[in-house]
């Protein structure tokens, strides 16, 4: 049987009273883009440092390739991470960054600039090796940051916010090539990022953490089009997720705002209604299921975001694949479609019929 890439085992880890990670058990297989995602807080940054051996946990373990690691320092666990700070060397040349860190294991002078040399090919930044970092835009930085984790051909690499310090059109550039990078490379990678943008277009699978547990791990897809509770179904997609409260009795839904309908769940609570702004129909004669007053908009283009409010005030977020025009203040028609729901009961889990 193929050893996994790495295995974390009832992983916990505290500061004195206060636990931040709670039992956390999850595989990754060799060659897998695993991003793990989720607010500020959730403990996604603390895992990552605990798999590259910066901080210890408190109990559980950590098995690499089949090894437990728990007590293998960080500099001899094969993994290479680059953090969201470059932390390159400023006196130093591009050429000299990505070297001086095999120099230090007293690697063979040949060996390091076969390395170096490819990494810098593979990043296109060949033509930057007797520049120092001052003389780089952020894109070349975090370049040269991730040349520096290739040359050492590590186990795993770890990757912590790293595209946080880049302006959009870069981040979207560096998420582009850092997909392609894997593609080329085929190693395992571990991405950490708050932005379920970059977790939704960049990875094999997601995991999404809160206050310290793991909530669902899944493919992009499988999360955006089954969430497991409300919080996953909130934080996976852009514009987020429609939430509109009713109640179920037997398999009749009614929400607060008017709309009833029947339904394949059972149950008689309290409920929320989850539904994505794109899988809402907009009539401007108002025909639907129900009217709401347009408070805002945004047109840009090829899509249009509606911002509406129901008449008992909760609001509701469109999105069309179109041009429309619109007004403040101008009533229109919705339409939900019963295929498009997502029902959380009181617990916040989804629930089936």
């Amino acid at each position: 049987m193929t050893e996994h890439a790495l295995e974390l085992k009832e992983i916990r880890k505290s500061w004195g009273d206060l636990e931040v990670i709670h039992g956390i058990d999850l595989e990754i297989e060799e060659g897998e883009f695993v991003v793990f995602v989720g607010p500020s807080g959730c403990g996604k940054s603390t895992l990552l440092r605990l798999i590259a051996g910066l901080d210890d946990p408190t109990s559980g373990d950590i098995v690499l390739q089949g090894n437990r690691v728990n007590s293998v320092p960080a500099s001899e666990r094969g993994l290479s991470m680059v953090f969201q700070s470059y932390a390159l060397y400023p006196h130093m040349s591009v050429r000299q960054n990505l070297s001086f860190g095999l120099e230090n294991f007293r690697m063979d002078r040949a060996e390091i600039e076969r390395r170096v040399n490819e990494a810098a090919k593979l990043l296109q930044i060949d033509q930057l090796m007797a520049r120092r970092p001052g003389q780089l835009s952020g894109g070349q930085r975090q370049r040269v940051a991730i040349g520096r984790a290739i040359v050492r051909e590590p186990v795993i690499f770890l990757f912590d916010e790293p595209l946080s310090n880049l302006d959009a059109e870069l981040r979207l550039q560096m998420r582009v090539e850092i997909s392609n990078l894997h593609a080329e490379l085929g190693n395992t990678m571990i991405y950490v990022t708050h932005d379920q943008i970059e977790a939704m277009t960049m990875a094999d699978r997601i995991v999404v953490l809160r206050g310290g547990n793991i909530e669902q791990v899944g493919k992009p897809l499988d999360l955006y089009n089954n969430p497991a509770n409300k919080f996953v179904a909130g934080f996976i997609g852009a514009p987020q997720m429609n939430f509109l409260a009713g109640k179920l009795s037997g398999q009749d839904l009614v929400l607060d705002c008017g709309i009833g309908r029947g339904v394949p769940a059972r149950g008689n609570e309290a409920v929320t209604l989850g539904i994505r702004p794109e899988a809402i129909g907009v009539s401007l004669d108002g025909a639907g299921d129900a009217t709401v007053t347009v408070q805002n908009f945004e047109q840009l283009g090829a899509v249009t975001y509606i911002y509406a409010a129901f008449a008992n005030g909760e609001r509701l977020t469109v999105q069309l694949p179109e041009q429309v025009p619109l007004t403040r203040g101008q009533e229109i028609g919705v339409t939900l479609p019963t295929e498009a729901f997502h029902i959380f009961g009181e617990d916040e889990r989804v629930m089936t019929g």
